[in-house]
C-alpha cells in the first residue's frame, strides 16, 4: 500500500499571527481619499504607518480582501501573506459575526510555504498586539480625564506616567484631542503650573496644526497674559486665565501680542464653526483697542 506524505498545514500561531496583523489594519486603516471622509483618528492611523513600515522592514506584505462565498454566501476574509512578493500562505476564514476583527473559523488553507517568514510574521503580530495595548491605555487615560473632578488628579495622572511626553503626544492624536488637550492645559493652569499649561497646548497644535479650535485655545492663552499686564475690562471676568503671565510664559508684551493675532487669524482661517470664528474674531478686535 502507497504511503502518501501529509500535506505541511501552518501553525496555529502562524495563522494567528496573519490575523492579528489584519484584525489591526481593519481597525485603523485610514480612509481612501477618494471617500470623501474627514481622517479623525489620527493615533490610529500613525499606528498603523508604524505597523506597515515595521512589515516593510521585514519584507513581508499582509493582504487581505473581505466577500462572500460563491455558494454559501457566507461573509470571508482571504489572506494573503508574500515574502519579497513570493506568496508563502494563502488562507480564507470565515466570519461568525460579520466583522473582519471578530470571532472566525478556518474555512480553508491554500498555498503554504515553511520558512523563517513566519517567525518575522509573528514580530509583526507582537507590534499589533502593542499597538492596541497602547490605544486602550490611552482610552483608559481618556475615561479617567473626563471622570475627574480635581485638577491636582488631572495633572497627577500625567505626570505619573513612566513616559509623560509619549501619553501627552497619544492624548494630543487621538480622537479626543481637543478635550484632552483642554482638560490637560486648564488642569495645569489651575495648578499654578502656567508653563507646563502652555507647552502642552504647543504640543497640541504642532501635532495637530490645523485644528482651528486649538489654534483658537493659544490665542487666548496669549491674550490672557498681555490682559494681565494692560488690565482686564470693567466687569471681564477671566477665570483661571488670570494665572498666566508674561512673567510665567517669560515673552515680552509685543510677542504675546503678535502670537495671540497669528493664532486667532489661523483659527478663523481653519475653522467651519461660526463660534470659533466669531470668538476668534472678537478677540483679535480687542487686540487692536
Amino acid at each position: 500500500m502507497a504511503i502518501h506524505k501529509q500535506k505541511d498545514r501552518p501553525s496555529t500561531d502562524t495563522l494567528e499571527a496573519a490575523r492579528q496583523i489584519v484584525a489591526f489594519r481593519a481597525r485603523h486603516a485610514p480612509p481612501k481619499p477618494e471617500e470623501g471622509v474627514i481622517e479623525t483618528d489620527a493615533l490610529g492611523t500613525l499606528f498603523y504607518s508604524q505597523l506597515m513600515s515595521l512589515l516593510e522592514s521585514l519584507g513581508l506584505a499582509v493582504q487581505y480582501h473581505r466577500g462572500k462565498g460563491f455558494l454559501d454566501k457566507t461573509d470571508k476574509v482571504h489572506y494573503r501573506i508574500s515574502e519579497h512578493r513570493a506568496v508563502r500562505l494563502e488562507f480564507v476564514d470565515k466570519l461568525t459575526v460579520g466583522a473582519v476583527d471578530g470571532p472566525r473559523e478556518l474555512a480553508s488553507i491554500g498555498k503554504y510555504t515553511a520558512g523563517g517568514w513566519e517567525e518575522r510574521l509573528r514580530e509583526g503580530a507582537d507590534e499589533a498586539i502593542r499597538l492596541d495595548d497602547q490605544m486602550e491605555h490611552v482610552a483608559a487615560i481618556e475615561a479617567q480625564l473626563t471622570q475627574s473632578q480635581d485638577a491636582a488628579d488631572v495633572v497627577a495622572l500625567l505626570d505619573s506616567s513612566p513616559d509623560r511626553e509619549e501619553l501627552l503626544n497619544m492624548l494630543c492624536l487621538s480622537e479626543k484631542r481637543s478635550a484632552n488637550a483642554y482638560t490637560l492645559y486648564m488642569s495645569h493652569i489651575l495648578t499654578d503650573r502656567i508653563a507646563d499649561a502652555h507647552a502642552i497646548i504647543q504640543t497640541a497644535i504642532e501635532l495637530n496644526p490645523n485644528d482651528a479650535r486649538l489654534h483658537l485655545s493659544l490665542g487666548n492663552f496669549y491674550w490672557a497674559a498681555i490682559s494681565n499686564a494692560k488690565g482686564w475690562a470693567e466687569g471681564s471676568n477671566p477665570g483661571p486665565l488670570r494665572q498666566v503671565t508674561l512673567e510665567s510664559l517669560e515673552i515680552p508684551y509685543e510677542k504675546a501680542r503678535s502670537l495671540a493675532r497669528t493664532h486667532y487669524l489661523e483659527a478663523m482661517r481653519l475653522s467651519t464653526r461660526r463660534d470659533i470664528e466669531e470668538e476668534a474674531g472678537s478677540q483679535l478686535s480687542s487686540l487692536r483697542s
